[in-house]
């Protein structure tokens, strides 16, 4: 099937080529994307509806999985991914936005094709990230591909970092240094705190690479640890008696064992759908449990409670890394498995739970700009791009 999928692409790219040659140029077309356009969420789309209201003049597309259940929630003008049409607007393209690779959320081949690759290098492209890059670091790659992954990381023209610590994680990615500004991320100059007729715990684990299927999962401890968590008796007694629900959602490079998960979503847990409205979920949660997702960053952006849970803390940062000191940094409270963080639970959402003096000290780590202009900041960075680009 995937390489059904990858031969579609690869025809497409060429049949949008020849039309190109015979058709009206389009002007000023922005092409955006993220989460393997399966998702609309993040910077990206923050980004997306930012443009779209302050700046209707230039023509932008979200890019989208033809597939994808999001299709009705994106606002504005769309593109099939790898369609004919989505091709031929890349080689008009003026600037392409994506927050994972362009590759990936926007035009499949388009750095390794013939011809098309004329168009990848000429066009702006602007890395908008996820979020704060903290808890991770960069994936070593190895021979052939990491000389890819390398030239490609290169060949951005923009690479946008939200704090210190994530533009010093950037030059690990092998990112031109002259690219990478301090901007912010996108996605918090939307972020409020709302009200939520129920008290909630959102729970965002973060991926693990070496899941890699269905029966791995199983046997992991990740899967142990979280279902130990949410099938504890004495955590489903408090949350009845205290009218607290937990909201569970996966990582998207997990979202393929939501049905897995399903199994333990009961009256007080609910699993999280992949398309959720998950900057909704952030903004009305009291509480965020995670382990090394970047999400946490909007919790220190909003001035609410965060709790880690690093289990397996040994492993991932053999395996993944992180750019913070995980055994020696101060910057929240940290469990290592889920009694303890069931009696933590318990012993403060008794009441209102506030920030401990940990995640205060922490904050320095996760967040830069609070003032909400960092689409702003983006898009005058962008727009001089353009205008460099032009000058030479």
């Amino acid at each position: 099937m995937k390489l059904l999928h990858n031969i579609y692409y690869i025809f497409n790219a060429y049949i949008a080529l020849v039309l190109f040659l015979f058709t009206k140029k389009q002007k000023d077309v922005w092409l955006i994307g993220g989460h393997n356009a399966k998702l609309y969420t993040d910077n990206s789309k923050v980004f997306y509806e930012y443009i779209l209201l302050n700046h209707s003049s230039i023509n932008i597309y979200w890019i989208v999985d033809k597939n994808a259940s999001i299709m009705q929630d994106i606002k504005g003008e769309r593109l099939i991914k790898g369609s004919i049409k989505s091709y031929l607007y890349f080689y008009y393209a003026k600037v392409v936005l994506f927050s994972d690779t362009l590759n990936s959320d926007i035009a499949p081949f388009s750095f390794v094709l013939p011809i098309v690759k004329h168009f990848y290098t000429h066009v702006l492209k602007i890395y908008l990230s996820h979020g704060t890059i903290a808890l991770k670091k960069m994936p070593q790659y190895q021979g052939k591909i990491a000389k890819l992954k390398q030239a490609i990381f290169y060949s951005y023209d923009l690479a946008i970092a939200s704090t210190e610590l994530s533009k010093k994680a950037m030059l690990g990615y092998n990112i031109n240094p002259t690219a990478i500004q301090l901007l912010g991320s996108a996605r918090h100059d939307v972020l409020k705190s709302i009200p939520n007729a129920q008290r909630v715990i959102l729970i965002t684990p973060t991926w693990r690479s070496w899941l890699s299927s269905k029966n791995i999962l199983k046997e992991s401890d990740f899967f142990n640890q979280y279902k130990s968590l949410l099938l504890d008796i004495n955590l489903h007694l408090f949350l009845r008696e205290n009218n607290i629900h937990i909201h569970f959602y996966l990582h998207h490079m997990l979202h393929q064992y939501y049905s897995i998960f399903q199994d333990f979503e009961n009256d007080v847990i609910k699993i999280l759908a992949p398309s959720v409205n998950i900057n909704n979920e952030i903004m009305s949660a009291e509480l965020m449990i995670t382990d090394y997702s970047s999400m946490c960053s909007d919790f220190y952006y909003l001035q609410k409670p965060i709790v880690f849970f690093q289990f397996d803390r040994e492993k991932y940062i053999k395996k993944i890394g992180s750019e913070i000191d995980l055994e020696n940094t101060i910057f929240g409270d940290v469990f290592d498995d889920s009694p303890s963080l069931v009696e933590h639970i318990i012993t403060n959402m008794t009441k209102q739970i506030s920030i401990s003096k940990k995640q205060k000290e922490g904050e320095r780590y996760f967040i830069h700009f609070k003032d909400k202009q960092n689409c702003s900041r983006i898009y005058n960075a962008i727009t001089k791009k353009i205008l460099s680009k032009k000058l030479k």
